[in-house]
């Protein structure tokens, strides 16, 4: 197969002409060259967009902006020797993708380099938000890759901002356009902010511990980043023979060997089950920390909070839109479950579904401190949801492997804080991301 390197996105248009072409990728610069297609009023020359396998991870990803999701089997079975445009790293080029690709029957292929990728990101991401800069303020933050921080002018408060313009979506107008701030949006949706600061308060005895959630599948890390209350636990250590952490999630009461669906929610069921001598307890993941210090501890303690969550996220569209038609983390037969399980179990929780799926912000990842008596009552509540719904599955004779009750999970602990947002004491600390 011949793959040139060219100069950009135009040249490569050029190459392919009116043919008919593949986009090998699904990721930030695949969708770039997609809006630049589009663009172009040339999108509809896209057969498909190319993965190497569509059954990794049990994919639910099939269509995306309309147009198919194809591994490189269909390509070989079906002889269609369309050009390619590798929408991947260069480092990746020449000793991943071109040997994939040397197996169909395509013969032509076109990349650009990763600095001309990022041209376009910035000019798609200007073109969508040119608009906002002068009403929003931006922390030093704002730079962290396609998510910073954005707040209200005159607001203390600030939000996670992930644009989806990387996914090739343009925003939803309802966000900027509303008439409502931020912090209105916010209010309505979960209440007080309720941020955690650096002031110190008194220390009262306490016993808090915060949970990093480690699986023998992590890759290794370039930093890392501790507080005196984090321990590590090995999530799904009933699935392998190595030990990465002394607390695994396979003794006394567990779903340990469920951790392929339940993700770092079997750690959850451990700790609900077995620690039952902490004040307060809570985890997060072995690359996403808070960042959280002894002051901040105080403060929950002496405030008698129940919880402490992530800042919250803002996205580009409805909680629904993200989950199912953006990132394809559950499919439309698994929301659909949710709701209707939700309802049967706990019906005064319906109408925070309905409001969640249609909300703008998200507090994300599954990563929160709770006091004891809150953390009983919320797992009670979930896990009695998401052991039905495992069930319905698992009558079918259907076991899903792929994460899906842990993005469940996810909506969930989104919606309990919804449904109580008005007696629910809560704080925001700031999440790290490890390199």
């Amino acid at each position: 197969m011949n793959i040139q390197l060219i100069e950009n996105y135009d040249i490569a248009l050029k190459h392919l002409g009116e043919r008919h072409f593949y986009i090998f990728g699904i990721t930030t610069y695949a969708n770039m060259f997609y809006l630049y297609c589009k663009e172009k009023h040339m999108e509809q020359n896209i057969d498909a967009f190319l993965v190497s396998d569509l059954s990794r991870d049990k994919r639910k990803m099939h269509i995306l902006h309309g147009i198919p999701v194809r591994d490189l089997d269909w390509v070989k079975k079906g002889r269609r020797s369309y050009p390619v445009f590798i929408a991947g790293r260069e480092k990746n080029i020449e000793n991943q993708f071109l040997p994939l690709l040397c197996e169909t029957p395509c013969r032509e292929g076109y990349y650009v380099s990763d600095f001309v990728h990022g041209i376009m990101y910035a000019r798609f991401m200007s073109t969508f938000y040119e608009d906002i800069i002068s009403r929003y303020r931006f922390s030093s933050r704002w730079h962290e890759g396609d998510c910073g921080e954005i707040g209200d002018m005159g607001s203390s408060h600030f939000y996670k901002y992930c644009s989806r313009a990387g996914a090739g979506f343009e925003p939803d107008e309802g966000i900027f356009h509303g008439g409502r701030t931020l912090d209105e949006m916010h209010d309505k949706q979960f209440g007080d902010y309720g941020g955690l600061g650096e002031e110190k308060e008194a220390k009262r005895t306490c016993t808090c511990r915060l949970y990093a959630v480690r699986s023998h599948v992590d890759q290794e890390r370039k930093e890392d980043f501790y507080t005196p209350y984090t321990v590590d636990i090995q999530a799904g250590a009933a699935l392998t023979d190595g030990t990465i952490a002394e607390i695994k999630d396979n003794s006394g009461d567990n779903i340990s060997a469920r951790n392929r669906d339940y993700c770092e929610l079997s750690a959850v069921y451990w700790i609900w089950k077995n620690d039952l001598a902490a004040d307060y307890v809570g985890i997060c993941h072995y690359r996403r920390r808070f960042v959280i210090n002894e002051a901040m501890i105080n403060q929950m303690v002496n405030r008698d909070l129940d919880g402490v969550f992530p800042i919250p996220i803002l996205t580009d569209g409805g909680m629904r839109t993200e989950f199912v038609e953006r990132n394809y983390f559950l499919t439309p037969h698994m929301w659909e479950m949710t709701g209707q399980v939700l309802g049967e179990c706990f019906p005064e929780y319906q109408d925070a579904w309905e409001e969640f799926g249609q909300s703008y912000f998200i507090i994300p990842c599954n990563m929160f401190i709770m006091r004891r008596d809150m953390f009983d009552r919320y797992c009670g509540w979930l896990f009695k949801i998401l052991g039905e719904i495992d069930n319905v599955y698992l009558r079918q004779g259907i076991q899903w492997d792929n994460r899906y009750l842990g993005y469940i999970g996810e909506c969930l602990m989104n919606v309990f804080v919804m449904k109580h947002k008005r007696e629910l004491k809560k704080g925001y600390v700031r999440m790290k991301i490890l390199n």
